[in-house]
């Protein structure tokens, strides 16, 4: 039986953790699982000439007519349109706020508050009975903004549990809510909860629990999700996850449904 205080194993953990979220943010704008590295062009071995079976013959030219050379242009040549260029992508300005700290609060000791770059950052949290963290996390990038996965798409990706320190992921419910708000009103987007093991860096392992919100929005190349990691047994209820969601709100940022 676990007990309600946290163990010095779950503290072990809760370290590893931060540390690992720390290590994360240093990469935060590379580390999007949509973004994708252009591979380099090649030339194909179909473009390269090929000779042909015999050389051609030449018929002889006749001498030119003093008319040569005084053919009229049907058209004038085209004109290039400045405007009909794409218009470069532009990082939006947004602002992300945590109005609600009834359930749980910001801990710079989960994940760096500092590490701030044009591509977004991460925040760490921990419940007022120290069973759970969680971490909520803003990454912003042309990459996302090119994706050619949907809204609905990609945060249906996002949502996954992917952490190396995470295994045995069991996803134990799947929903849309529409409880973070932005400027439009509020922004849906995927929640789950899920079960795992996680492990810390001296090995020792323990059952966890949580949930897990995401959202990409495509056309402000942004991908953000909150994920909540208990001890198994003391998390969390489900409406207090729906209160953690209601109190987010972004600044600068319509989303729209997911599509």
């Amino acid at each position: 039986m676990i007990p309600t205080s946290p163990s010095r194993t779950w503290k072990r953990a809760a370290r590893t953790l931060s540390a690992f979220l720390c290590l994360t943010t240093f990469a935060l704008g590379s580390c999007s699982v949509f973004s994708k590295t252009p591979e380099e062009t090649k030339a194909s071995d179909d473009n390269s000439p090929r000779p042909t079976a015999e050389a051609p013959t030449i018929d002889p030219i006749n001498s030119p007519t003093p008319e040569a050379g005084n053919g009229r242009r049907t058209a004038e040549a085209p004109t290039i349109d400045p405007s009909a260029s794409p218009t470069p992508w532009t990082a939006p300005s947004l602002k992300f706020y945590n109005e609600d700290t009834s359930v749980w609060y910001q801990d710079d000791s989960i994940a760096n508050p500092d590490a701030v770059t044009d591509q977004g950052n991460i925040e760490g949290f921990l419940s007022h009975d120290g069973n759970c963290q969680g971490i909520e996390k803003r990454d912003i990038s042309e990459a996302i903004h090119n994706n050619v996965l949907s809204d609905d798409e990609m945060s249906s990706l996002l949502v996954d549990i992917k952490d190396n320190n995470i295994s045995d992921v069991s996803e134990t419910s799947r929903e849309t809510v529409d409880r973070v708000r932005d400027d439009g009103g509020t922004m849906d987007g995927y929640s789950i909860g899920w079960t795992g093991t996680f492990t810390s860096q001296d090995g020792e392992s323990q059952e966890v629990e949580g949930y897990k919100f995401a959202r990409a929005v495509g056309d402000a190349g942004l991908n953000f999700s909150v994920m909540a990691m208990c001890r198994k047994g003391s998390s969390i209820t489900s409406d207090q996850w729906q209160t953690i969601l209601g109190g987010i709100r972004i600044e600068g940022l319509t989303a729209g449904k997911m599509k």
